[in-house]
């Protein structure tokens, strides 16, 4: 047992420091014993399921975590009982690998309860709480409902800064859930000092090649190029991608996310022949990683559409287009904002071929 618990702290540091790869063999070994000395029942053995999901999560294996995390919490529930903190945990880590799995329906109700249980047994204004708050906000952006989401995420922010100080890590995450929330209801420039916070704290706490970095410069780009500062945002997005490769290597879904946005940039720059292999490699990246049906593989055709139109091949970009449509409207239904914004980029692909733009029973507005 006391084995187990140091693998586990170990594995815990070498994820701080972003060394997934590393830490994964570790939560392994500490799995295996708890399961030999515990029988595969025990609390502890969700524990450490619970740990090794999330590595397989973030090492961009979200399949392969499912099954654990679902373990993990039909243990927990066993054992203690369906309010339990414990509990709370093993539905927050669940969520967070549906998310990842395109699945953010799924992930809303187990976010939902992992937050009441969160505020029953610690109180409105605990650090956990804090982290069921920015999952949740998260999950209903991805439904396409950042103004409820906005509430969420600027809770989460002021409970971390109560708990930790302005300087901590978590609320690095929190500014950038909130910038992103802030992304989407269409005000970068509320967005911009929150994710250039962001950064300042990762970099200070865990130095300038830390994957955190790299998200936070990615979000950072991201507003910059929504702000109309393509070339502020490109030195931003070429660092967090070389981040990225550098940590996971040059086939993990984070490596595909820095790909197409780095991509979009190029093609703000006027580049549209500089993007098309990033975004002709962050489709490949995706549809091997998540299948062909994922929204994240939508957002990868919908782009590689956009610059195939750019270089003037609208036939070229035409099946891509459509495909986009067909899963996001799939995957949310046909009222998401992800599916007007489908809409709208088949509709100019169909005008540069001389066609009539799709008809939906809903108008597209911006």
């Amino acid at each position: 047992m006391n084995c187990s618990w140091l693998l586990d702290g170990a594995a815990k540091f070498l994820q701080v420091e972003g060394r997934y790869r590393d830490s994964r063999p570790l939560l392994e070994r500490a799995l295996a014993i708890d399961e030999a000395v515990h029988g595969r029942d025990h609390p502890a053995v969700a524990i450490s399921l619970g740990n090794l999901a999330l590595v397989l999560r973030d090492l961009g294996d979200p399949a392969g975590a499912r099954p654990l995390a679902e373990r993990a919490l039909a243990i927990g529930e066993a054992v203690h009982g369906r309010d339990h903190p414990d509990v709370a945990i093993s539905l927050g880590n669940l969520a967070t690998v549906l998310r990842a799995l395109g699945d953010p329906a799924g992930a809303r109700p187990l976010l939902e309860r992992a937050l009441a249980i969160g505020e029953a047994v610690h109180g409105p204004d605990h650090p956990a709480v804090a982290i069921r708050l920015g999952n949740l906000a998260l999950v209903l952006q991805d439904l396409g409902d950042p103004a409820g989401a906005r509430p969420l995420a600027e809770r989460a922010l002021a409970i971390d800064e109560a708990v930790h100080g302005r300087d901590h890590p978590d609320v690095a995450i929190s500014l950038n859930n909130l910038a992103t929330v802030l992304r989407a209801l269409g005000d970068p420039a509320g967005a911009r000092p929150l994710a250039e916070r962001a950064l300042a704290i990762d970099e200070a706490v865990h130095g300038r090649d830390h994957p955190d970095v790299a998200t936070s410069l990615n979000n950072l780009a991201l507003v910059l190029q929504d702000l109309g500062d393509p070339a502020g945002a490109r030195p931003l997005a070429e660092r967090a991608l070389a981040i990225t490769e550098a940590v996971h290597g040059p086939d993990h879904p984070n490596v595909a996310i820095r790909l197409n946005n780095l991509a979009m940039v190029l093609q703000d720059l006027g580049d549209p022949a500089g993007a098309r292999p990033l975004a002709e490699r962050a489709l490949a990246i995706t549809e091997a990683v998540h299948g062909p049906d994922h929204p994240n593989v939508a957002i990868r055709l919908g782009n590689l559409a956009l610059v195939l139109r750019a270089l003037g091949d609208p036939a070229g970009a035409r099946p891509l287009a459509e495909r986009a449509l067909a899963i996001t409207e799939a995957v949310h239904g046909p009222d998401h904002p992800n599916v007007a914004t489908s809409l709208n980029n088949l509709a100019t692909v169909l005008q540069d071929l001389g066609k009539p733009p799709p008809r939906h029973r809903r108008p597209v507005t911006e």
